[in-house]
């Protein structure tokens, strides 16, 4: 969804583009429509991440335990293997709320033609920090060592609340500038 919702931010900066009514915005669009692609490349490459960061934790629960150096090592294996695959998904919270960003763009400075599109890509890009923060939220459960979830759980919460602004800033756009209502 985090894809989808760059891809989406980028198609509302080329609509824009080459537009005589937004030809004040284009070098704004031009960024967006870069940071955008680069946004959904990533976020793209995140999925086989995230999907590796879990094979790894599935691999380290597998191993031997029949010793108490085996179970300790096994033991040292998971923590590892868990915190980094809670790292995979707070990498992608980190992208959705950049996205969310581009977002606000779209619907403040570009083609209103395409307001609903942005505000989709801003949902989409909800969804993903919803779903990322999930991974993110059960991983770090999972710790032993607590106190290396906590810094990972506070950048969540910070991008969480910065998220809730952005969003408020979409809908009022949506609204505003779009004269959609949202009710």
């Amino acid at each position: 969804s985090g894809a989808a919702a760059a891809a989406l931010a980028a198609m509302v900066g080329r609509v824009t583009l080459g537009k005589k009514k937004y030809a004040a915005v284009e070098p704004q669009m031009r960024a967006l429509i870069e940071k955008a692609d680069q946004l959904q490349l990533s976020l793209t490459q995140a999925v086989e991440r995230d999907a590796a960061a879990f094979n790894q934790v599935m691999a380290a629960f597998k191993l031997p335990k029949d010793t108490p150096e085996q179970a300790l090592k096994r033991q040292e294996t998971i923590e590892a293997a868990t915190l980094a695959a809670a790292k995979v998904p707070l990498e992608v919270a980190r992208m959705a709320v950049q996205v969310l960003g581009l977002v606000v763009q779209g619907v403040t400075l570009g083609n209103l033609n395409a307001i609903s599109d942005a505000g989709s890509g801003g949902a989409l890009a909800r969804a993903a920090l919803t779903g990322a923060g999930l991974n993110v939220r059960i991983n770090t459960a999972a710790l032993q060592n607590q106190s290396s979830a906590a810094p990972l759980l506070a950048e969540l919460a910070a991008l969480e609340a910065q998220a809730r602004q952005l969003e408020d800033q979409i809908r009022r756009a949506i609204q505003e500038r779009g004269g959609i209502s949202l009710e």
